[in-house]
């Protein structure tokens, strides 16, 4: 996971920030090809990277 700071409780991670730039990361992250990312966003465990996802599928190129 190419994450700045990746925080986790008991492996399960955690986001803090309520920024919309975190919000737009954890759902549209188009500087990895993993599926599901740590949350940046305020919440914990995964977030869908919905970019990577379209790539996989074909969807975008």
């Amino acid at each position: 996971m190419s994450y700045k700071e990746d925080k986790n409780f008991w492996g399960i991670p955690y986001g803090t920030e309520l920024s919309a730039e975190a919000f737009v990361k954890d759902i549209w992250d188009p500087s990895t090809e993993e599926i599901l990312t740590p949350k940046q966003f305020f919440g914990i465990g995964w977030g869908i990277n919905l970019h990577a996802l379209g790539r996989r599928v074909g969807v975008i190129k």
